[in-house]
């Protein structure tokens, strides 16, 4: 088995709150939890938006599931501080993680080199998907993940 696949093992055992902890490091350690938290669009909006760009609903669509299908997809592309993020949360220390961010937010936001999320003319939001061949799979799970997570679902 290779690393990235045993990486991909740990990221679908975690918790859902290791998860979204997870998630939330590798956020911040590109730099990016402060854009993570001034992004925070309704999330019946960015549903809408998801599902204009023509992503429907999958499975699971609790945070958990988001945050594990955006880490799979980081660690896909060979992000080496997915597998520090998933050490780091399933460590025994004690811990202080005082920012609290919605889920949907830290995926949008760690994909925003493959998916654009901006707002119309008319305030609307607008989601734009920059599709790769070799990260189709693992993206498609991120945003029906995302969407699932936003719509319950339906």
């Amino acid at each position: 088995m290779s690393q990235r696949d045993e990486l991909v093992r740990e990221i679908r055992a975690l918790s859902d709150t290791e998860a979204v902890r997870a998630l939330t490091v590798l956020v911040e350690d590109r730099g990016l939890l402060s854009s993570a938290q001034e992004i925070g669009p309704a999330q019946g909006e960015l549903g809408q938006a998801l599902r204009a760009a023509g992503v429907e609903p999958g499975e699971g669509g609790g945070e958990g599931d988001v945050a594990r299908a955006a880490l799979e997809f980081a660690a896909l592309q060979g992000d080496g501080v997915v597998a520090e993020a998933v050490e780091y949360v399933r460590s025994p220390m004690e811990r202080f993680d005082p920012v609290t961010v919605a889920v949907a937010v830290l995926a949008v936001t760690l994909l925003q080199t493959e998916v654009v999320v901006d707002r119309d003319r008319r305030g609307r939001w607008k989601v734009t998907v920059h599709k790769r061949a070799l990260k189709d799979a693992a993206l498609a799970r991120v945003l029906t993940a995302l969407l699932s997570h936003l719509t319950n679902g339906k």
